[in-house]
């Protein structure tokens, strides 16, 4: 855990440096995250239901978003990777449910899983907070 220490660029300005903190959900959370940070990581998170239509292209969006903006900033990164991570996931999972009996069962958790999760991660990214989605395959780490 990291604290928040001024830093002085001159001697009339300081900045915060973003602090971490445990949220009271249990999640870590960076207190001075700028609003670019934050509206780009709820981008991220949202923007494949613009593509679910289009099917495979869904992962598109959130690879352009992340690759965009994942040198400068770590927050951006982590929410990035955990998207792509979870698009990739649930493509694995749909040919798993599709190609098994049992797993024709189970497909109806994954597509509950797959319209419900972007929504919470979004959420918790607005809030500054960091968000792992369940049923995930860590592919990129």
């Amino acid at each position: 855990m990291s604290i928040a220490m001024p830093v002085a660029d001159d001697v009339s300005q300081t900045r915060t440096e973003p602090r971490e903190e445990v949220a009271p959900n249990g999640r870590l959370r960076l207190n001075g995250l700028s609003d670019t940070d934050r509206n780009l990581a709820v981008a991220t998170h949202l923007s494949p239901y613009g593509f679910f239509i289009i099917g495979p292209f869904a992962l598109l969006a959130p690879l352009v978003l992340w690759l965009i903006r994942k040198d400068q900033s770590a927050f951006n990164d982590d929410h990035g990777r955990e998207i792509i991570n979870f698009m990739i996931s649930l493509l694995a999972w749909g040919l798993i449910c599709v190609f098994t009996v049992i797993g024709l069962l189970f497909l109806p958790v994954v597509l509950v899983v797959a319209f419900i999760s972007p929504i919470r991660a979004a959420a918790a990214a607005s809030r500054g907070e960091y968000f792992r989605y369940p049923m995930t395959f860590r592919f990129l780490s």
